[in-house]
């Protein structure tokens, strides 16, 4: 019989969402999660990198397009190499992701995966009633996680 309320078996592991990486990123014992809209301002990549130095610490980035829990997230590959190529500039060891249908979720994940020092997350500024209608990948992010989390506009 048909278990008809059961989640969904894979039949094929995910694939992956790493669009690069340095290539050592393996073997980092420390890691700052960096969660980036592609319209934020420098200073976001401004703090993680500060983050990341001052902790002596690898950075996980995972690029999203929207801040909403409602649309999708996507992001183009343009946006993830850009950030991947700033970071290799500043002598840091990354790997950067396209965003999955929740980036509250996949962010949440890679901090706990890494046992992440602090999450850096840009954000963007909206009403409480346009927060309370859509929801917020930030917000989710702030409530669920077990480190600190600096915003940065």
């Amino acid at each position: 019989m048909t278990d008809l309320y059961s989640s969904p078996q894979r039949r094929f592991p995910a694939p992956s969402r790493q669009v690069t990486a340095s290539p050592n990123i393996d073997a980092a014992v420390a890691t700052v999660v960096l969660a980036l809209r592609p319209d934020s301002s420098d200073e976001v990549l401004a703090q993680a990198i500060a983050a990341a130095r001052r902790e002596n610490a690898a950075v996980q980035a995972v690029v999203f397009a929207t801040d909403t829990t409602t649309a999708p997230s996507t992001s183009s590959l343009a946006e993830c190499t850009k950030l991947g190529a700033a970071l290799a500039e500043a002598g840091l060891e990354y790997a950067v992701h396209r965003a999955g249908p929740d980036p509250a979720e996949q962010i949440l994940g890679l901090a706990d995966e890494h046992d992440a020092a602090v999450i850096v997350m840009s954000t963007k500024r909206r009403s409480p009633v346009v927060k309370l209608l859509l929801g917020s990948s930030a917000q989710q992010v702030i409530l669920e996680a077990e480190c600190p989390v600096l915003l940065v506009k």
